[in-house]
């Protein structure tokens, strides 16, 4: 389920609890890309890899409850920000690539500025994606079918 500020705001957010979803990295990447439709092709596609690295590490390595929030911001330039929440307090550790694992923290990195924010229920790992082309109009709306 996905639920949505106030559609009329220049900063819009939907969150998703997907720790109790099997089919949590599917939901994730579904909503980011539904969000972004009518964004630039290219940066949707990194924001939907980062989606699924990133949420593929809180589920594998974190504890629930494990969240993604996707803001939307219009102002002062179009931002796309990719919170993924999860409440273990460990944080993660940034290895270099290899045959078997290590590659979803260091593909976001590749692809955009990501920062680690230790809360008080465990942490966040933060994706911001700007936006140098407007969105289409009517951008950051969710099909029938996905509103909360």
């Amino acid at each position: 389920m996905f639920a949505e500020n106030d559609a009329q705001a220049p900063q819009r957010q939907w969150t998703c609890r997907l720790d109790e979803d099997p089919a949590a990295v599917v939901t994730a990447r579904a909503l980011v890309g539904t969000v972004l439709i009518g964004w630039d092709t290219d940066l949707i596609e990194d924001a939907i890899l980062v989606t699924s690295e990133l949420v593929t590490n809180a589920i594998a390595h974190g504890d629930a409850p494990v969240t993604l929030t996707v803001t939307v911001r219009t102002e002062p330039e179009p931002t796309v920000i990719l919170d993924v929440a999860d409440a273990s307090p460990d944080l993660p550790v940034q290895d270099l690539p290899g045959e078997v694992g290590h590659f979803g923290l260091w593909i976001a990195e590749e692809l955009t500025r990501v920062t680690i924010h230790p809360t008080a229920t465990g942490k966040t790992v933060r994706a911001e994606f700007v936006f140098f082309d407007q969105p289409a109009a009517g951008h950051g709306q969710l099909p029938r079918g996905l509103a909360g």
